[in-house]
């Protein structure tokens, strides 16, 4: 990782491969952990507080006049070249692995273990990518398959659908950008990425090592911009392929906005797990508690709606109130730069408050918590919520917090009605033993994805991943990404008669 840009105050953001800082009035953004670590402690002003650099219309507009030359140089690059730009990425990434870890707790506040795991996951993304740039793409298809088609066949190869626009969230600042930058240089596709304001420095990091990995400086910018020039990003027609992560309301805000765009959106979700009587085990809830609390509940698929089978209701939920009252004992809920926490605080005070107004308006129409509701500032303590209602706010919305439902059911078709009455649908978990029947209850389930005996938290970067309903439109995983990225062109041949 190259000394300048950490060194620097304010942090300069990326305009078509150039370092700039212009003269607006810098974003401000305070530490988690109170102090930065090494090497970011030289971008340090005071009580572990760090300033980035904002950009202005003009770098805009420089982004934007850069992008068409970018484009057209890394949709040239061969595939060999792009592999070698994405394996020399993933390298760079794993050579700064502890302290990308480090900026990502300072910066957003995830627990140390589950930052580790995030850089972790984002080498993989890029080495998959790496793979998949020179083993997919082209293809050839005969035109006999009908009549007028004899003497003819066709090359489909797949191109770049243009320069995309990267709209990342705050809660995996690196992976989730990966999850864009890697399919999109595979694709030989140029980016402006639009960070959020909580994860800017990660992603100004990774561009760094993305242009020490060769990456075309003219097919890249990373603008920490506000609302008024982000929507005008979404607007130019120089990006005619955007893709967002975060809040469904944004997300279909984008997509109703620019209808002629391709727009993926990965948007939120109320992820729910069904147990049935036979598919208790001696791991599951501590399965259960990993799934709905760790990082304090802020991942798109975090557990938020748990479904068991009545016989298992009240034996289940006297483990997870022992295992969750048990959190605080072992030192799991605290400071997110500790080895061994779980649940840190929350992005925000107002989102912890905000979080905390569900439980509170769930306990007054009738849930009971299986453990005490405490705040402390940002940080909420995990809590589970008995005899919730299927329409009530706390199962229709997305919490993005610490809190889980769990209630009863009779008939697996009863619980899988319940699992379909939300809004949003990415994944979902089943737990049984019997597998023949399983799959059954899997197809009937409305998700992007169902897992069956494994948490609906659970991803691989190379699966499928996207949501149905209002969850999303579009899928990610890298080959899948590369899809939604890219189009088929057609060319046809006619063969000389006789051949």
């Amino acid at each position: 990782m190259a000394e300048p840009l950490l060194s620097r105050t304010p942090v300069p953001f990326l305009v078509g491969g150039r370092w700039e800082t212009g003269t607006l009035p810098p974003h401000e953004l305070q530490s988690f952990t109170g102090t930065l670590p090494h090497p970011l402690v030289a971008m340090e002003k005071k009580d572990g507080s760090w300033e980035v650099a904002r950009p202005g219309t003009d770098h805009l507009q420089s982004a934007l006049d850069a992008i068409a030359k970018g484009q057209e140089i890394l949709s040239h690059l061969p595939p060999y070249r792009r592999r070698a730009i994405l394996e020399e990425t993933a390298r760079g990434i794993e050579e700064n692995r502890t302290s990308l870890a480090h900026l990502i707790t300072a910066e957003v506040g995830k627990p140390s273990s589950a930052a580790l795991f995030e850089v972790d996951r984002a080498i993989a993304t890029f080495r998959v990518a790496a793979d998949l740039s020179t083993t997919t793409g082209h293809h050839f298809q005969p035109g006999n398959l009908v009549p007028q088609g004899t003497g003819m066949v066709g090359l489909v190869e797949r191109v770049s659908a243009g320069p995309v626009l990267a709209i990342t969230p705050y809660n995996f600042p690196l992976n989730l950008l990966a999850h864009k930058v890697a399919p999109a240089i595979a694709t030989g596709s140029a980016l402006v990425v639009k960070p959020a304001p909580r994860g800017m420095t990660t992603a100004l990091v990774l561009g760094e090592i993305l242009l020490a990995a060769g990456m075309p400086p003219e097919a890249l910018s990373i603008l920490p911009c506000d609302l008024p020039d982000t929507q005008r990003l979404i607007d130019h027609p120089a990006l005619p392929v955007i893709s967002f992560t975060g809040s469904a309301t944004v997300g279909w805000q984008i997509r109703d906005r620019v209808p002629r765009k391709k727009v993926l959106l990965e948007l939120g979700g109320a992820a729910a797990v069904m147990i049935l009587e036979d598919g208790m085990t001696g791991d599951l809830p501590d399965r259960l508690i990993a799934g709905a609390f760790a990082y304090s509940g802020q991942v798109c698929i975090s557990i938020q709606r748990i479904l068991v089978a009545r016989p298992l209701l009240e034996p289940l939920c006297a483990l997870l109130r022992e295992k969750t009252e048990a959190l605080e004992r072992d030192g799991k809920i605290g400071r997110p730069d500790s080895p061994r926490t779980l649940v840190a605080p929350l992005i925000t005070r107002s989102h912890a408050d905000n979080v905390r107004r569900k439980v509170e308006e769930a306990i007054a129409s009738g849930a009971k918590p299986l453990t005490a509701l405490r705040q402390e500032g940002a940080l909420l303590y995990p809590v589970f919520l008995k005899g919730t209602g299927a329409d009530w706010p706390i199962e229709q919305e997305e919490v993005f917090g610490p809190v889980a439902t769990i209630n009863p059911f009779d008939t697996p078709e009863e619980a899988i009605e319940r699992i379909n009455r939300s809004r949003y649908g990415i994944q979902a978990g089943i737990f049984t033993r019997e597998i023949d029947r399983a799959f059954g209850w899997a197809r009937a389930i409305d998700a992007g994805g169902v897992l069956i005996n494994e948490i609906p938290t659970f991803r691989l970067d190379h699966w499928p991943y996207g949501g149905i309903k209002e969850s999303g439109s579009g899928f990610e995983g890298i080959a899948y990404a590369m899809e939604e990225m890219s189009r088929p062109r057609l060319l046809a041949f006619r063969l000389p008669a006789g051949s």
